[in-house]
Protein backbone atom coordinates (compact mmCIF):
# COMPACT_ATOMS: atom_id res chain seq x y z
CA UNK A 1 0.00 0.00 0.00
CA UNK A 2 1.22 3.52 -0.84
CA UNK A 3 3.01 5.16 2.12
CA UNK A 4 1.12 8.40 1.49
CA UNK A 5 -2.21 6.61 1.77
CA UNK A 6 -1.22 4.90 5.02
CA UNK A 7 -0.11 8.25 6.41
CA UNK A 8 -3.41 9.91 5.41
CA UNK A 9 -5.62 7.09 6.77
CA UNK A 10 -3.94 6.87 10.19
CA UNK A 11 -3.69 10.64 10.54
CA UNK A 12 -7.29 11.34 9.50
CA UNK A 13 -8.85 8.73 11.79
CA UNK A 14 -6.43 9.51 14.62
CA UNK A 15 -7.06 13.25 14.62
CA UNK A 16 -10.85 12.98 14.23
CA UNK A 17 -11.30 10.26 16.88
CA UNK A 18 -9.05 12.22 19.23
CA UNK A 19 -11.13 15.35 18.52
CA UNK A 20 -14.31 13.34 19.24
CA UNK A 21 -12.95 12.36 22.67
CA UNK A 22 -11.83 15.94 23.39
CA UNK A 23 -15.22 17.30 22.33
CA UNK A 24 -17.06 15.05 24.80
CA UNK A 25 -14.66 15.98 27.58
CA UNK A 26 -14.98 19.70 26.85
CA UNK A 27 -18.76 19.39 27.22
CA UNK A 28 -18.33 17.16 30.32
CA UNK A 29 -20.73 14.65 28.79
CA UNK A 30 -21.79 11.89 31.20
CA UNK A 31 -21.66 8.42 29.62
CA UNK A 32 -24.27 6.88 31.89
CA UNK A 33 -26.84 9.60 31.11
CA UNK A 34 -26.15 10.08 27.39
CA UNK A 35 -24.90 6.70 26.24
CA UNK A 36 -27.22 6.53 23.19
CA UNK A 37 -26.30 10.01 21.98
CA UNK A 38 -22.58 9.29 22.38
CA UNK A 39 -22.91 6.07 20.35
CA UNK A 40 -24.71 7.94 17.56
CA UNK A 41 -22.09 10.70 17.60
CA UNK A 42 -19.28 8.12 17.45
CA UNK A 43 -20.82 6.55 14.33
CA UNK A 44 -21.17 10.04 12.80
CA UNK A 45 -17.50 10.72 13.59
CA UNK A 46 -16.37 7.48 11.90
CA UNK A 47 -18.46 8.23 8.80
CA UNK A 48 -17.16 11.79 8.81
CA UNK A 49 -13.55 10.52 8.96
CA UNK A 50 -14.19 8.21 6.00
CA UNK A 51 -15.71 11.11 4.04
CA UNK A 52 -12.78 13.40 4.89
CA UNK A 53 -10.38 10.64 3.83
CA UNK A 54 -12.08 10.24 0.47
CA UNK A 55 -12.09 14.02 -0.01
CA UNK A 56 -8.36 14.23 0.76
CA UNK A 57 -7.52 11.37 -1.63
CA UNK A 58 -9.55 12.70 -4.56
CA UNK A 59 -9.40 16.42 -3.87
CA UNK A 60 -7.38 18.82 -1.75
CA UNK A 61 -9.89 21.61 -2.35
CA UNK A 62 -10.07 23.44 1.03
CA UNK A 63 -13.74 24.60 0.68
CA UNK A 64 -14.79 20.92 0.41
CA UNK A 65 -13.06 20.16 3.73
CA UNK A 66 -14.64 23.24 5.33
CA UNK A 67 -18.08 22.19 4.08
CA UNK A 68 -17.62 18.71 5.60
CA UNK A 69 -16.67 20.22 8.99
CA UNK A 70 -19.74 22.48 8.90
CA UNK A 71 -21.86 19.43 8.10
CA UNK A 72 -20.31 17.60 11.05
CA UNK A 73 -21.03 20.60 13.32
CA UNK A 74 -24.66 20.60 12.16
CA UNK A 75 -25.04 16.87 12.92
CA UNK A 76 -23.40 17.46 16.31
CA UNK A 77 -25.89 20.25 17.01
CA UNK A 78 -28.86 18.02 16.14
CA UNK A 79 -27.56 15.03 18.11
CA UNK A 80 -26.65 16.87 21.33
CA UNK A 81 -29.48 19.45 21.09
CA UNK A 82 -27.14 22.46 21.21
CA UNK A 83 -27.03 25.68 19.19
CA UNK A 84 -25.40 25.46 15.77
CA UNK A 85 -23.06 28.41 16.50
CA UNK A 86 -21.94 26.73 19.71
CA UNK A 87 -21.50 23.45 17.86
CA UNK A 88 -19.19 25.14 15.31
CA UNK A 89 -17.12 26.66 18.14
CA UNK A 90 -16.52 23.40 20.00
CA UNK A 91 -15.88 21.51 16.76
CA UNK A 92 -13.15 23.98 15.79
CA UNK A 93 -11.67 24.02 19.31
CA UNK A 94 -11.71 20.21 19.72
CA UNK A 95 -10.18 19.73 16.27
CA UNK A 96 -7.46 22.31 16.85
CA UNK A 97 -6.54 20.79 20.24
CA UNK A 98 -6.34 17.43 18.48
CA UNK A 99 -3.98 19.00 15.90
CA UNK A 100 -1.79 20.49 18.64
CA UNK A 101 -1.59 17.11 20.35
CA UNK A 102 -0.74 15.59 16.96
CA UNK A 103 2.12 18.10 16.51
CA UNK A 104 3.46 17.26 19.97
CA UNK A 105 3.24 13.52 19.25
CA UNK A 106 5.10 14.01 15.94
CA UNK A 107 7.79 15.96 17.79
CA UNK A 108 8.17 13.19 20.39
CA UNK A 109 8.43 10.51 17.71
CA UNK A 110 10.90 12.66 15.78
CA UNK A 111 13.11 12.98 18.89
CA UNK A 112 12.96 9.23 19.45
CA UNK A 113 14.04 8.66 15.84
CA UNK A 114 16.78 11.28 16.17
CA UNK A 115 18.13 9.86 19.47
CA UNK A 116 18.23 6.29 18.17
CA UNK A 117 19.47 7.46 14.75
CA UNK A 118 16.52 5.98 12.86
CA UNK A 119 16.50 7.45 9.39
CA UNK A 120 13.23 6.06 8.03
CA UNK A 121 10.68 8.48 9.51
CA UNK A 122 8.13 7.35 6.91
CA UNK A 123 7.86 3.92 8.52
CA UNK A 124 4.13 3.17 9.14
CA UNK A 125 5.03 2.10 12.68
CA UNK A 126 5.90 5.74 13.39
CA UNK A 127 2.40 6.78 12.28
CA UNK A 128 0.80 4.25 14.63
CA UNK A 129 3.05 5.38 17.52
CA UNK A 130 2.05 9.02 16.81
CA UNK A 131 -1.62 8.01 17.03
CA UNK A 132 -1.07 6.15 20.34
CA UNK A 133 0.88 9.06 21.86
CA UNK A 134 -1.85 11.48 20.73
CA UNK A 135 -4.50 9.33 22.48
CA UNK A 136 -2.47 9.22 25.69
CA UNK A 137 -1.88 13.00 25.64
CA UNK A 138 -5.60 13.67 25.09
CA UNK A 139 -6.44 11.40 28.03
CA UNK A 140 -3.84 13.06 30.28
CA UNK A 141 -5.06 16.55 29.31
CA UNK A 142 -8.40 15.96 31.03
CA UNK A 143 -6.77 14.45 34.07
CA UNK A 144 -5.58 17.97 34.86
CA UNK A 145 -7.71 19.24 37.74
CA UNK A 146 -8.62 22.49 35.96
CA UNK A 147 -10.05 20.61 32.95
CA UNK A 148 -11.50 17.61 34.80
CA UNK A 149 -15.08 18.80 34.33
CA UNK A 150 -14.66 20.38 30.92
CA UNK A 151 -13.82 23.96 29.96
CA UNK A 152 -15.39 26.38 32.43
CA UNK A 153 -15.62 29.31 30.00
CA UNK A 154 -18.31 27.44 28.04
CA UNK A 155 -20.62 27.94 31.07
CA UNK A 156 -20.24 31.73 30.78
CA UNK A 157 -21.21 34.41 28.31
CA UNK A 158 -17.70 35.62 27.55
CA UNK A 159 -18.10 35.86 23.79
CA UNK A 160 -14.81 37.69 23.29
CA UNK A 161 -12.93 34.91 25.10
CA UNK A 162 -14.41 32.35 22.74
CA UNK A 163 -13.41 34.67 19.88
CA UNK A 164 -9.79 34.74 21.03
CA UNK A 165 -9.68 30.98 21.36
CA UNK A 166 -11.38 30.47 18.01
CA UNK A 167 -8.81 32.76 16.36
CA UNK A 168 -6.02 30.71 17.84
CA UNK A 169 -7.66 27.44 16.79
CA UNK A 170 -8.15 28.67 13.22
CA UNK A 171 -4.45 29.59 13.13
CA UNK A 172 -3.57 26.06 14.29
CA UNK A 173 -5.79 24.46 11.65
CA UNK A 174 -4.30 26.76 8.99
CA UNK A 175 -0.76 25.78 9.98
CA UNK A 176 -1.72 22.11 9.85
CA UNK A 177 -3.23 22.61 6.38
CA UNK A 178 0.06 24.12 5.17
CA UNK A 179 2.51 21.82 6.93
CA UNK A 180 0.40 18.83 7.91
CA UNK A 181 2.03 15.97 6.00
CA UNK A 182 3.89 13.80 8.50
CA UNK A 183 6.28 12.35 5.99
CA UNK A 184 7.53 15.81 5.00
CA UNK A 185 8.76 16.76 8.46
CA UNK A 186 12.46 17.38 8.87
CA UNK A 187 14.54 18.95 11.61
CA UNK A 188 14.47 22.55 10.41
CA UNK A 189 10.82 22.49 9.31
CA UNK A 190 9.61 20.93 12.55
CA UNK A 191 11.39 23.42 14.80
CA UNK A 192 10.31 26.40 12.69
CA UNK A 193 6.71 25.17 12.83
CA UNK A 194 6.80 24.77 16.63
CA UNK A 195 8.42 28.21 17.09
CA UNK A 196 5.77 29.89 14.91
CA UNK A 197 3.03 28.04 16.79
CA UNK A 198 4.46 29.09 20.16
CA UNK A 199 4.84 32.73 19.07
CA UNK A 200 1.19 32.81 18.02
CA UNK A 201 -0.09 30.86 21.00
CA UNK A 202 1.62 32.63 23.92
CA UNK A 203 0.16 36.16 23.45
CA UNK A 204 -3.29 34.83 22.56
CA UNK A 205 -3.45 32.56 25.59
CA UNK A 206 -2.01 35.26 27.86
CA UNK A 207 -4.59 37.86 26.81
CA UNK A 208 -7.37 35.28 26.98
CA UNK A 209 -6.38 34.25 30.49
CA UNK A 210 -6.16 37.86 31.76
CA UNK A 211 -9.53 38.77 30.25
CA UNK A 212 -11.11 35.59 31.57
CA UNK A 213 -9.87 36.23 35.12
CA UNK A 214 -11.06 39.86 35.04
CA UNK A 215 -14.47 38.92 33.69
CA UNK A 216 -14.76 36.05 36.15
CA UNK A 217 -14.04 38.37 39.08
CA UNK A 218 -16.49 40.98 37.79
CA UNK A 219 -19.21 38.40 37.25
CA UNK A 220 -18.66 36.89 40.70
CA UNK A 221 -18.75 40.34 42.28
CA UNK A 222 -22.00 41.19 40.49
CA UNK A 223 -23.44 37.83 41.51
CA UNK A 224 -22.47 38.47 45.15
CA UNK A 225 -24.03 41.95 45.03
CA UNK A 226 -27.18 40.53 43.48
CA UNK A 227 -27.40 37.85 46.17
CA UNK A 228 -26.85 40.39 48.94
CA UNK A 229 -29.46 42.71 47.43
CA UNK A 230 -31.99 39.88 47.14
CA UNK A 231 -31.33 38.80 50.74
CA UNK A 232 -31.64 42.40 51.93
CA UNK A 233 -34.95 42.83 50.11
CA UNK A 234 -36.23 39.58 51.59
CA UNK A 235 -35.15 40.62 55.09
CA UNK A 236 -36.74 44.06 54.62
CA UNK A 237 -40.01 42.55 53.43
CA UNK A 238 -39.97 40.10 56.33
CA UNK A 239 -39.21 42.89 58.80
CA UNK A 240 -42.02 45.05 57.42
CA UNK A 241 -44.45 42.13 57.64
CA UNK A 242 -43.33 41.42 61.22
CA UNK A 243 -43.74 45.09 62.11
CA UNK A 244 -47.33 45.16 60.82
CA UNK A 245 -48.15 41.93 62.65
CA UNK A 246 -46.66 43.25 65.90
CA UNK A 247 -48.56 46.54 65.60
CA UNK A 248 -51.80 44.68 64.97
CA UNK A 249 -51.18 42.17 67.78
CA UNK A 250 -50.19 44.87 70.28
CA UNK A 251 -53.30 46.89 69.40
CA UNK A 252 -55.54 43.83 69.78
CA UNK A 253 -54.05 42.62 73.05
CA UNK A 254 -53.82 46.09 74.61
CA UNK A 255 -57.61 46.43 74.93
CA UNK A 256 -58.02 42.88 76.20
CA UNK A 257 -55.29 43.40 78.79
CA UNK A 258 -56.88 46.66 79.93
CA UNK A 259 -60.20 44.87 80.36
CA UNK A 260 -58.58 42.23 82.58
CA UNK A 261 -56.73 44.94 84.51
CA UNK A 262 -60.09 46.66 85.15
CA UNK A 263 -61.51 43.33 86.32
CA UNK A 264 -58.65 42.92 88.79
CA UNK A 265 -59.16 46.44 90.15
CA UNK A 266 -62.88 45.80 90.66
CA UNK A 267 -62.19 42.51 92.43
CA UNK A 268 -59.60 44.14 94.64
CA UNK A 269 -62.11 46.78 95.75
CA UNK A 270 -64.95 44.27 96.17
CA UNK A 271 -63.03 41.71 98.19
CA UNK A 272 -60.49 43.86 99.99
CA UNK A 273 -60.09 42.55 103.51
CA UNK A 274 -62.47 39.66 102.81
CA UNK A 275 -60.42 37.00 100.94
CA UNK A 276 -62.55 33.85 100.42
CA UNK A 277 -63.00 30.86 98.12
CA UNK A 278 -65.11 32.77 95.59
CA UNK A 279 -62.37 35.39 95.29
CA UNK A 280 -59.75 32.69 94.75
CA UNK A 281 -61.84 31.18 91.94
CA UNK A 282 -62.17 34.58 90.24
CA UNK A 283 -58.40 35.06 90.40
CA UNK A 284 -57.91 31.54 89.03
CA UNK A 285 -60.17 32.29 86.06
CA UNK A 286 -58.32 35.52 85.37
CA UNK A 287 -54.99 33.66 85.55
CA UNK A 288 -56.23 31.15 82.95
CA UNK A 289 -57.35 34.00 80.68
CA UNK A 290 -53.96 35.71 81.03
CA UNK A 291 -52.12 32.49 80.18
CA UNK A 292 -54.35 31.95 77.15
CA UNK A 293 -53.73 35.50 75.95
CA UNK A 294 -49.98 35.01 76.42
CA UNK A 295 -50.05 31.85 74.30
CA UNK A 296 -52.04 33.63 71.60
CA UNK A 297 -49.60 36.53 71.59
CA UNK A 298 -46.58 34.22 71.27
CA UNK A 299 -48.30 32.33 68.47
CA UNK A 300 -49.08 35.49 66.52
CA UNK A 301 -45.67 37.10 66.98
CA UNK A 302 -43.50 34.01 66.50
CA UNK A 303 -41.79 34.68 63.16
CA UNK A 304 -39.75 32.26 61.12
CA UNK A 305 -37.17 33.71 58.66
CA UNK A 306 -37.87 33.12 54.97
CA UNK A 307 -35.75 30.52 53.18
CA UNK A 308 -33.40 31.50 50.34
CA UNK A 309 -34.85 30.60 46.95
CA UNK A 310 -33.41 27.98 44.62
CA UNK A 311 -35.70 29.37 41.88
CA UNK A 312 -36.77 25.81 41.03
CA UNK A 313 -40.38 25.27 42.10
CA UNK A 314 -40.09 21.59 43.02
CA UNK A 315 -36.93 22.13 45.09
CA UNK A 316 -38.29 25.25 46.82
CA UNK A 317 -41.51 23.38 47.66
CA UNK A 318 -39.61 20.43 49.11
CA UNK A 319 -37.36 22.66 51.23
CA UNK A 320 -40.37 24.66 52.43
CA UNK A 321 -42.16 21.45 53.40
CA UNK A 322 -39.14 20.05 55.25
CA UNK A 323 -38.79 23.36 57.11
CA UNK A 324 -42.40 23.09 58.24
CA UNK A 325 -41.67 19.55 59.47
CA UNK A 326 -38.70 20.89 61.42
CA UNK A 327 -40.88 23.64 62.91
CA UNK A 328 -43.40 21.02 64.07
CA UNK A 329 -40.58 19.15 65.84
CA UNK A 330 -39.10 22.33 67.36
CA UNK A 331 -35.95 22.00 65.22
CA UNK A 332 -34.12 25.00 63.79
CA UNK A 333 -33.81 24.74 60.00
CA UNK A 334 -31.18 26.71 58.09
CA UNK A 335 -30.63 26.77 54.33
CA UNK A 336 -27.56 28.18 52.56
CA UNK A 337 -27.32 28.35 48.77
CA UNK A 338 -23.75 29.19 47.73
CA UNK A 339 -23.87 27.94 44.14
CA UNK A 340 -26.14 27.75 41.11
CA UNK A 341 -28.51 24.82 41.71
CA UNK A 342 -29.58 24.96 38.07
CA UNK A 343 -26.01 23.98 37.14
CA UNK A 344 -26.28 20.90 39.37
CA UNK A 345 -29.57 19.87 37.76
CA UNK A 346 -28.37 20.55 34.22
CA UNK A 347 -25.16 18.57 34.63
CA UNK A 348 -25.44 15.97 37.39
CA UNK A 349 -28.92 15.09 38.68
CA UNK A 350 -32.54 15.49 37.65
CA UNK A 351 -34.96 17.74 39.53
CA UNK A 352 -37.06 14.78 40.75
CA UNK A 353 -33.93 12.95 41.97
CA UNK A 354 -32.70 16.00 43.88
CA UNK A 355 -36.18 16.52 45.33
CA UNK A 356 -36.25 12.93 46.64
CA UNK A 357 -32.66 13.18 47.87
CA UNK A 358 -33.45 16.28 49.94
CA UNK A 359 -36.58 14.72 51.40
CA UNK A 360 -34.79 11.52 52.45
CA UNK A 361 -31.72 13.22 53.93
CA UNK A 362 -33.63 15.89 55.88
CA UNK A 363 -36.22 13.34 57.13
CA UNK A 364 -33.38 11.15 58.43
CA UNK A 365 -31.85 14.17 60.17
CA UNK A 366 -35.19 15.06 61.82
CA UNK A 367 -35.42 11.53 63.24
CA UNK A 368 -31.79 11.67 64.44
CA UNK A 369 -32.38 15.02 66.20
CA UNK A 370 -35.59 13.77 67.83
CA UNK A 371 -33.71 10.82 69.33
CA UNK A 372 -30.94 13.02 70.70
CA UNK A 373 -30.77 14.49 74.21
CA UNK A 374 -28.81 17.44 72.84
CA UNK A 375 -30.44 20.75 73.75
CA UNK A 376 -29.20 22.20 70.47
CA UNK A 377 -31.77 21.03 67.92
CA UNK A 378 -30.77 22.14 64.46
CA UNK A 379 -30.46 21.03 60.82
CA UNK A 380 -28.53 22.93 58.16
CA UNK A 381 -28.69 22.31 54.40
CA UNK A 382 -25.93 23.75 52.21
CA UNK A 383 -25.60 23.83 48.42
CA UNK A 384 -22.03 24.82 47.63
CA UNK A 385 -18.72 24.21 45.88
CA UNK A 386 -15.75 22.66 47.69
CA UNK A 387 -12.44 22.08 45.90
CA UNK A 388 -14.15 22.90 42.57
CA UNK A 389 -16.73 20.13 43.21
CA UNK A 390 -20.46 20.88 43.50
CA UNK A 391 -21.98 19.32 46.61
CA UNK A 392 -25.06 19.07 48.80
CA UNK A 393 -24.39 18.94 52.54
CA UNK A 394 -26.92 18.21 55.32
CA UNK A 395 -25.71 18.78 58.90
CA UNK A 396 -27.67 17.87 62.03
CA UNK A 397 -27.23 17.81 65.80
CA UNK A 398 -28.80 14.37 66.14
CA UNK A 399 -27.49 11.03 67.28
CA UNK A 400 -24.50 9.55 65.39
CA UNK A 401 -24.79 6.46 63.22
CA UNK A 402 -24.10 3.10 64.81
CA UNK A 403 -21.18 1.26 63.22
CA UNK A 404 -23.43 -1.54 61.88
CA UNK A 405 -25.63 1.13 60.31
CA UNK A 406 -22.65 2.77 58.61
CA UNK A 407 -21.48 -0.56 57.18
CA UNK A 408 -24.91 -1.41 55.77
CA UNK A 409 -25.94 2.09 54.76
CA UNK A 410 -27.52 1.97 51.33
CA UNK A 411 -27.32 -1.84 51.09
CA UNK A 412 -30.17 -2.89 53.34
CA UNK A 413 -32.54 -1.31 55.92
CA UNK A 414 -30.03 -0.61 58.66
CA UNK A 415 -31.81 1.49 61.23
CA UNK A 416 -33.45 1.07 64.63
CA UNK A 417 -36.06 3.66 63.58
CA UNK A 418 -37.46 2.15 60.38
CA UNK A 419 -40.96 2.57 61.73
CA UNK A 420 -40.44 6.34 61.51
CA UNK A 421 -39.46 6.30 57.83
CA UNK A 422 -35.81 7.05 58.48
CA UNK A 423 -32.27 6.08 57.61
CA UNK A 424 -32.89 2.52 56.44
CA UNK A 425 -35.09 2.66 53.35
CA UNK A 426 -34.32 6.33 52.75
CA UNK A 427 -30.60 5.69 52.40
CA UNK A 428 -31.13 2.81 49.97
CA UNK A 429 -32.84 5.30 47.65
CA UNK A 430 -30.15 7.91 48.38
CA UNK A 431 -27.27 5.61 47.46
CA UNK A 432 -29.04 4.46 44.29
CA UNK A 433 -29.65 8.07 43.26
CA UNK A 434 -26.07 9.17 43.93
CA UNK A 435 -24.70 6.10 42.11
CA UNK A 436 -26.82 6.89 39.04
CA UNK A 437 -25.23 10.36 39.03
CA UNK A 438 -21.74 8.85 39.49
CA UNK A 439 -21.38 10.97 42.64
CA UNK A 440 -19.97 10.19 46.09
CA UNK A 441 -21.38 10.17 49.62
CA UNK A 442 -19.35 11.28 52.63
CA UNK A 443 -20.45 10.76 56.24
CA UNK A 444 -18.48 13.23 58.33
CA UNK A 445 -18.55 12.67 62.10
CA UNK A 446 -15.95 15.36 62.79
CA UNK A 447 -17.66 18.67 61.96
CA UNK A 448 -15.80 20.95 64.44
CA UNK A 449 -19.02 22.86 65.16
CA UNK A 450 -22.32 22.45 67.03
CA UNK A 451 -23.48 19.76 64.61
CA UNK A 452 -22.77 16.12 65.43
CA UNK A 453 -22.42 14.94 61.82
CA UNK A 454 -22.87 15.88 58.20
CA UNK A 455 -23.95 13.89 55.16
CA UNK A 456 -22.33 15.22 51.99
CA UNK A 457 -23.20 14.33 48.41
CA UNK A 458 -20.38 15.30 46.04
CA UNK A 459 -20.94 15.35 42.27
CA UNK A 460 -17.32 14.34 41.53
CA UNK A 461 -17.69 11.41 39.06
CA UNK A 462 -15.91 9.08 41.53
CA UNK A 463 -18.78 6.98 42.93
CA UNK A 464 -17.19 6.52 46.37
CA UNK A 465 -18.55 5.95 49.89
CA UNK A 466 -16.45 7.87 52.40
CA UNK A 467 -16.49 8.16 56.18
CA UNK A 468 -14.59 10.80 58.16
CA UNK A 469 -14.51 9.49 61.72
CA UNK A 470 -12.68 8.97 64.99
CA UNK A 471 -13.83 5.32 65.02
CA UNK A 472 -11.75 4.00 62.12
CA UNK A 473 -10.38 0.95 63.94
CA UNK A 474 -13.83 -0.16 65.11
CA UNK A 475 -15.30 0.26 61.63
CA UNK A 476 -12.44 -1.70 60.01
CA UNK A 477 -12.80 -4.45 62.62
CA UNK A 478 -16.54 -4.86 62.00
CA UNK A 479 -16.30 -4.58 58.20
CA UNK A 480 -16.18 -8.38 57.77
CA UNK A 481 -17.70 -8.18 54.28
CA UNK A 482 -14.88 -5.86 53.16
CA UNK A 483 -17.23 -3.19 51.86
CA UNK A 484 -15.36 -0.64 49.80
CA UNK A 485 -15.27 2.40 52.11
CA UNK A 486 -12.78 5.26 52.00
CA UNK A 487 -12.01 5.85 55.68
CA UNK A 488 -10.38 9.02 56.99
CA UNK A 489 -9.53 9.27 60.66
CA UNK A 490 -9.13 12.60 62.41
CA UNK A 491 -8.19 13.31 65.99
Amino acid sequence: MNINLIDTIIKTFGINLCAFYILLKILNYNKSKYNNKISILFIITVLFSITILIAKIHSSFIPVIIFLYLLYAMLLSKTLKIKFEFSISITIIATSISYIIFFIAVFIVFLINYIFKLTDFNNPINFIVIFLISSILAFLLFKIKKFKNGFSFFNTNYEYIELFILHFCIIVISIYTLFGKTRQFNTNGLFILLIVLAMLAIPVFYKTFILYQKQKLQTQTLKDYKTELTETKQKLQAAQAEKQTLIKSNHEFYHRQEAIKKKLDDLAKQYSGNYNTEFAEELGNISVRLNKMSDEYISKTNFSPALPKANIDAIDDMLSYMKSECDKNNIEFTLKIDCDINHIINNFISTSQLETLLGDLIRNSIIAVNHSTNNYRSIMVIFGIKNSIYELCVLDSGIPFEIDTLLNLGLSPASTHLDEGGTGIGFITTFETVKSCNGSITINEVTNNNYSKSIEVQFDNKNEYRIVTQRKESIVEKNINNRDIVLTETL
